[in-house]
């Protein structure tokens, strides 16, 4: 099961690293690339490489930080822009774009990637979920072997 969920954990975040250089190339052919530095720094940071680094943590020992990293940077994706691209008016919001050939990208990217965030925190708190399990079947095994956690 371990493999299983790391791996729909890392589709998500592969899936939305492609569905967010397709939404970065209709900003662009936009021209709405002017971004104040915190907001710039957030969207480096919170949606583009904590993802990743939660994709490759899911692989390896440290899965259920990796889990919980990957629930969060997913949650202030999400958050960041159901507020830009839906609430806020502005040059980012889906119901304000003008007319032109990037208009329908921008709309759709803004759309999927709401919805492959919402993807994203579900699959984070179902490993980190399955793994306290997992972790907890595993002490109460080398307890009933006999074993303890104390040294």
């Amino acid at each position: 099961m371990r493999g299983s969920e790391a791996f729909w954990g890392t589709a998500v975040v592969a899936v939305s690293a492609a569905v967010n250089a397709a939404h970065t190339a209709s900003h662009a052919g936009q021209h709405v690339m002017s971004l104040p530095a915190w907001q710039l720094a957030y969207i480096t940071v919170v949606i583009y490489a904590a993802p990743v680094v939660a994709a490759v943590l899911l692989w390896t020992r440290f899965r259920r930080s990796g889990a919980w990293l990957l629930a969060a940077a997913m949650a202030g994706s999400l958050a960041f822009g159901l507020l830009y691209h839906f609430l806020v008016s502005g040059p980012d919001n889906v119901f304000t774009q003008p007319p032109g050939p990037w208009r329908v990208a921008f709309m759709v990217t803004a759309v999927l990637l709401s919805l492959l965030q919402a993807a994203g925190v579900v699959a984070g708190l179902r490993v980190a979920r399955g793994t306290r399990q997992a972790t907890s079947k595993s002490s109460k095994r080398r307890a009933a072997d006999g074993f303890s956690d104390a040294r």
